[in-house]
């Protein structure tokens, strides 16, 4: 199954409409979103997904309240600071990655198999031990000029980043 990884939207619309379909094109059937939504209203146009979503708080999201009660409009999980999903039988945490060090525990607890994070707006995909890391960086694009996504392939635990 491809999984879908966003984080770091930020209100901009253009973006997410861009990864929404990008998501639809590739077939995605689970999208996480690793935080920083910012505004509520946001999610609504994520509803174009064709996909069930996992999304957690970011340090910036506003009315944390109104984010779950509009994901759980759609059927879609949130949670304010770590989701745990298995997909495939592949065991992931997801956080936003204010706390560096919740980051780390999680990558280095052994109890996962892939943990996503954003925060940061930088990507990285890399292994650590038998964790596969993964940031998205920004689909936003406004600190790094670089609106990205990721999709995860739970076949073969290969990850890539891709361009919006």
């Amino acid at each position: 199954m491809i999984i879908g990884i966003i984080s770091d939207t930020h209100d901009n619309k253009t973006s997410i409409e861009k990864a929404v379909n990008k998501f639809n094109e590739y077939d995605v059937k689970t999208v996480i979103h690793a935080g920083d939504h910012i505004a509520p209203f946001t999610v609504r146009w994520m509803s174009k997904l064709n996909s069930n979503v996992v999304g957690v708080a970011g340090n910036n999201d506003g009315d944390r309240r109104l984010l779950r009660k509009l994901y759980e409009g759609y059927g879609w999980k949130f949670e304010d600071l770590i989701a745990e999903v298995v997909i495939d039988g592949v065991k992931i945490a997801v956080t936003h990655g204010t706390y560096e060090a919740i980051v780390n525990a999680l990558i280095y607890s052994g109890r996962y198999n892939v943990v996503i994070y954003g925060h940061t707006h930088r990507y990285r995909i890399e292994r650590v031990g038998d964790t596969l890391v993964i940031n998205p960086g920004e689909a936003c694009g406004y600190l790094t000029g670089l609106e990205s996504i990721v999709l995860l392939d739970t076949r073969d635990m290969k990850a890539r980043l891709l361009t919006l």
